[in-house]
């Protein structure tokens, strides 16, 4: 599973524009591939809230448990491509029914956590628009 988590401080996507406060929102790209459905993903969710990736006063103090920021999940195919004499192929990922299913239990999983939580389908072409801070960026593999 891998995860591109960026700090922004505001987002559109499509045609809906979130009101959520500006300091506190996480977006976070998933790809699911080969093997993550034998994978458990409390413990995938206990390792990200974990994870002391909250800035504050430009060091990186705090942990995603500790702030709760609004989470925005968007499932992303692309973060799995590997490339062959410069083509593009996607086969590490995962059977898309069962790489929806994964995406709809992690975040239901986080929800239970009590964090806020803004989603989109799973495998859904989007236009988003959103502004980076830092910039802040982390790419996770689980």
């Amino acid at each position: 599973m891998k995860f591109l988590i960026q700090k922004i401080k505001e987002i559109k996507i499509e045609s809906d524009l979130l009101d959520i406060h500006p300091n506190n929102i996480l977006l976070i790209y998933i790809g699911i591939e080969k093997g993550d459905e034998k994978k458990n993903l409390e413990e995938i969710v206990s390792f990200l809230e974990n994870l002391q990736i909250i800035d504050e006063n430009n060091k990186f103090l705090r942990k995603l448990k500790e702030v709760k920021p609004t989470l925005i999940f968007i499932s992303n195919i692309t973060l799995l491509a590997s490339f062959e004499k410069g083509r593009i192929n996607f086969n590490q990922a995962l059977e898309p029914k069962l790489a929806k299913e994964i995406y709809e239990k992690l975040i239901e999983i986080f929800k239970k956590r009590n964090y806020q939580v803004f989603s989109k389908e799973f495998g859904s072409y989007l236009e988003i628009t959103s502004t980076n801070i830092g910039p802040i960026n982390f790419f996770i593999e689980i």
